[in-house]
């Protein structure tokens, strides 16, 4: 693999032990990878943060790195850690303690502290720029909705991409490698604008494609139904990468260069079976994966308000970003928890134990994400509910 002289005076320690040891590893994976060479990233999002993922040997290994004067050269944003930075939700302290000390790693090593899975709400990204993400729904947003190229890269691997700010040029960082492969197109009728279906929509689609890049021809509606589709089909996809028609940007040039396939028609009617979680029993309703945005948080808002502001009869917890907190108005806050309802930052259910020390067992969702990793990670069930109506099981019992 061709280096220029940067590169080499990296890898050869001018620029410090640590840049030297990651550029190593870099070079070996481009190396195993066949790649041609390094390519410049804009921005890096690491995932992989959290103490119930990572545990020691990943706090040990970001604590060696900031102690070994290790700095970011590139933008890099954080996933969701496993607390909420602003409380504790009885959580017990040694776990908020280890929790502190990788972030505080990050932090030193020059880590911007977002701490979401959907950084892309908060960055302007140009198409065909290339970046270094590992959070899955995350890549696919980008590649999708923006033409910005990554591939789904390990936490670990970031972490080295970002203190070089390069990446080996392979798969998705090639036009090559981004050209569709499969058309799936969705018989539909109208427009989805259920966050619950796009998420099943996205999950059949990963099915029924596997390994094989979609060129995907489908009405979606609103931004929140769009991150469920496609964190959903990052979950069940190997690359999380699919080309939108009408939206990804030059979709039209991704769409002469494919070779002629089959269409895979999927039928709305045969997505929902199985899905029915009305009547079924469940201790709190969640909401945030990916993490609400303010336009999610305030139909949240007039829903409730809606109801005259009534108690909910079981908790609700919405997973927002400390972003999203700060354009709300605190009354408003309040006015929400007075009403059973939480907003939670900073973290996600899959990623933290608070689920547990507030003895939820079994949470309503309308994330078909959550659906996969919930039972795995936490050993918490779900029930399936649609969007905003996942509010009618605790507002219309």
């Amino acid at each position: 693999m061709y280096l220029d002289k940067l590169e080499e005076r990296m890898l050869r320690g001018d620029y410090g032990s640590a840049i030297a040891r990651a550029m190593e590893v870099i070079v070996k994976v481009g190396d195993v990878l066949r790649a041609d060479r390094l390519i410049d990233i804009d921005t890096v999002h690491v995932a992989g943060v959290s103490y119930l993922t990572i545990g020691d040997p990943g706090l040990e290994y970001l604590e060696d790195l900031a102690s070994a004067g290790a700095r970011f050269r590139v933008l890099t944003t954080v996933n969701p850690v496993g607390i909420d930075v602003l409380d504790k939700w009885g959580i017990n302290n040694y776990f908020i303690d280890k929790q502190w000390r990788i972030i505080e790693a990050l932090r030193k090593m020059g880590a911007s502290l977002w701490l979401t899975c959907a950084p892309y709400e908060y960055l302007r990204i140009r198409p065909r720029t290339y970046h270094a993400w590992a959070e899955s729904n995350a890549v696919a947003y980008i590649n999708a909705v923006y033409d910005a190229w990554t591939e789904k890269l390990p936490g670990p691997f970031v972490v080295l991409s970002a203190l070089v700010g390069k990446v080996p040029r392979y798969g998705l960082y090639t036009l090559d490698g981004r050209i569709p492969t499969r058309i799936v197109r969705l018989n539909q009728d109208k427009a989805i604008t259920d966050p619950l279906i796009a998420g099943l929509i996205g999950r059949k689609i990963a099915e029924a494609v596997g390994n094989e890049k979609p060129y995907l021809m489908a009405k979606i509606q609103g931004n929140a139904v769009l991150k469920q589709l496609l964190a959903s089909y990052a979950t069940y996809s190997p690359h999380a990468f699919m080309i939108i028609d009408s939206l990804t940007p030059n979709y039209r040039e991704y769409a002469k260069m494919m070779d002629k396939h089959e269409i895979i028609d999927i039928d709305l009617s045969e997505v929902m079976k199985g899905h029915e979680g009305k009547g079924q029993d469940f201790d709190a309703v969640f909401l945030g994966c990916p993490h609400y945005g303010f336009d999610e948080v305030t139909s949240v808002i007039n829903y409730v308000s809606s109801k005259g502001w009534k108690r909910a009869s079981k908790p609700v917890y919405i997973a927002v970003t400390l972003f999203t907190l700060k354009q709300l108005d605190p009354n408003v806050v309040m006015k929400l928890r007075d009403s059973n309802i939480y907003l939670v930052t900073s973290t996600c259910p899959v990623v933290s134990p608070f689920l547990k020390s507030l003895n939820v067992s079994k949470v309503a969702t309308e994330s078909v994400k959550q659906m996969y990793y919930l039972p795995k990670m936490v050993g918490v069930n779900y029930i399936s509910c649609n969007g905003i109506e996942c509010l009618d099981l605790v507002f219309n019992d």
